[in-house]
């Protein structure tokens, strides 16, 4: 006899394979996913803008930008990708906001 019930078991490792699929966030990070929020910060700080990232990401990335989000790490200000590509899987990504995919 199972100790746990199918379904209960289903979404237990539901629960597990999402907690696994989380990119990790360290204590000194920092995401600012609202863009009301996250916009002036790019402006003051002469980041790269989203609508710029979007051009050369066009040029750098095998997919399109789906989310963008931005982060400070570690003092340092990155966006965080989720790309999809052509065949429909999603990705992360971490880009430098100032100069991104080394430019």
């Amino acid at each position: 006899m199972p100790l746990l019930s199918p379904p209960m078991r289903r979404i237990i490792v539901s629960l597990v394979a999402s907690a696994v699929a989380l990119p990790p966030v360290g204590a000194t990070d920092t995401c600012i996913a609202d863009w009301s929020i996250a916009a002036p910060i790019v402006h003051a700080q002469g980041l790269t803008t989203v609508e710029a990232l979007s051009r050369i990401a066009a040029t750098e990335l095998p997919g399109i930008i789906v989310k963008t989000t931005l982060c400070e790490e570690n003092g340092a200000f990155v966006y965080r990708l989720l790309v999809r590509d052509a065949g429909g899987k999603l990705t992360s990504r971490t880009v430098d906001a100032r100069a991104p995919f080394g430019r």
